[in-house]
């Protein structure tokens, strides 16, 4: 990697630990490289992409020159230089599609990444990235995806559940809220509520079923939220698409009645 390129798009994505389709994380995505001279590596599984005009991060453009303060420090990760995460969002408009890009933008606005520039991020950062990146190639599927982008979301398949839910009419329901009951004792965070009727609606990876304490705690957080009154949805993976997904929907429905 010459000074003058850097990982960008999804491969950038990847890398700062943010959700990226699956051909990225196995290798069949090329890597994706910008040259900001316009002269990047030319070889087999990469493509090479010349910067254009910066895009506006946080009042600071991502080709290093502020429109206040001081420019930006060249980011790396392990030794390996990057773009910044909303930059890298923002360029792989045209490269997945807008669920994957909604999954990436509640990642960005809550705190899965390990790396500080990747997490909480705003809501105003992102959209004044697209803004700043009007009429490059895939901008209005990353406005799009931004319109659908929520703080507050733990994982991805939280995402995948909302949109399935939201996408059938259904009213958009909040999203990890602690929740006590009326005498102010915590019951817990379920992914997501809609506290006017007390229903809860639960994602369940594997993970809850293989780890015997989160398995229990699971089990006695349901009943504290069914002492106070609350129903709860619990879905899988399985539930996320096909015949089982309209069937979880139709239940959610009839609970909202």
């Amino acid at each position: 990697m010459l000074d003058d390129w850097r990982f960008s798009r999804v491969t950038a994505l990847g890398l700062w630990g943010l959700p990226v389709p699956w051909r990225v994380q196995d290798g069949s995505e090329p890597l994706h490289v910008t040259s900001t001279d316009g002269r990047g590596p030319r070889r087999p599984g990469v493509v090479t992409h010349r910067a254009r005009s910066a895009l506006d991060v946080q009042g600071v453009t991502s080709a290093g020159a502020a429109s206040t303060g001081p420019a930006r420090p060249r980011l790396l990760i392990d030794g390996l230089p990057i773009d910044d995460p909303v930059v890298a969002w923002v360029e792989s408009g045209s490269l997945v599609t807008v669920d994957d890009l909604v999954r990436a933008g509640d990642a960005l606005l809550g705190a899965w990444s390990e790396y500080d520039a990747a997490r909480e991020r705003t809501v105003d950062e992102l959209r004044r990235a697209v803004e700043s990146a009007r009429g490059r190639r895939g901008v209005g599927r990353v406005r799009e995806a931004l319109e659908l982008a929520r703080p507050g979301v733990e994982s991805p398949k939280e995402t995948e559940l909302r949109l399935l839910l939201t996408r059938a009419g259904l009213p958009e329901p909040e999203i990890n809220v602690r929740t006590h009951d009326q005498s102010g004792r915590y019951l817990g965070k379920p992914d997501l509520r809609y506290a006017w009727c007390k229903l809860a609606v639960e994602y369940e990876g594997d993970e809850h079923r293989r780890d015997p304490r989160r398995f229990r705690t699971d089990i006695l957080r349901r009943e504290r939220f069914a002492d106070a009154g609350w129903r709860t949805v619990r879905c899988t993976d399985d539930d996320l698409r096909g015949r089982q997904a309209d069937e979880l929907v139709a239940r959610v429905r009839r609970r909202l009645s």
